[in-house]
């Protein structure tokens, strides 16, 4: 496989300026490749979700997203454009709720926040299954080198625990 993965780095912000939730989506700078984000390990990593208009005027959908081999906070959400100056500021920092998957609703934003303590590959994505393929997801990896090789019981049971894994290619 060649031209799966693109190395450079992806962005680490919008033009929160002129950025409008309710314009209709353009996708001229779609791009097909997979967004992986090497995490640090142990590091905090805040996620912003802010959800816009879709390619269809006045829709914007509810995406629940869901994060594999982790827990976040919900840090907080509220509906419209999320503003990094005034929002930051109410985040409930006391005694967020903890979960796996949160509803990012039509035009509003959520912030959630997880430690990367667990060594590996996770996906984060929308748990419809139409945008998955849409490539509404990215990839989290921490410390990948560290998990070492997979113990032979976790490749099947049986007459398959002698084949080895089983490996699916998904091209994304």
């Amino acid at each position: 496989m060649s031209d799966v993965f693109d190395p450079s780095p992806l962005p680490e912000d919008y033009d929160s300026t002129n950025f409008d939730i309710y314009t209709i989506a353009n996708n001229t700078n779609a791009i097909s490749s997979t967004s992986i984000y090497k995490l640090q390990f142990n590091s905090t990593v805040d996620i912003i979700l802010q959800n816009a208009n879709s390619m269809i005027r006045n829709v914007s959908e509810t995406h629940p997203w869901h994060l594999h081999g982790h827990h976040f906070w919900v840090l907080g959400y509220r509906e419209g454009k999320f503003n990094l100056l005034r929002d930051v500021e109410k985040y409930n920092l006391v005694d967020p709720i903890m979960k796996n998957t949160v509803a990012l609703y039509p035009y509003g934003w959520v912030a959630l926040r997880f430690q990367a303590d667990n060594l590996g590959v996770w996906l984060f994505h929308c748990h419809i299954e139409a945008h998955f393929f849409l490539r509404m997801l990215v990839v989290f990896e921490s410390n990948v080198e560290k998990v070492g090789d997979i113990p032979n019981i976790n490749y099947g049971c049986g007459k398959n625990q002698s084949h080895g894994p089983a490996i699916v290619f998904i091209n994304l």
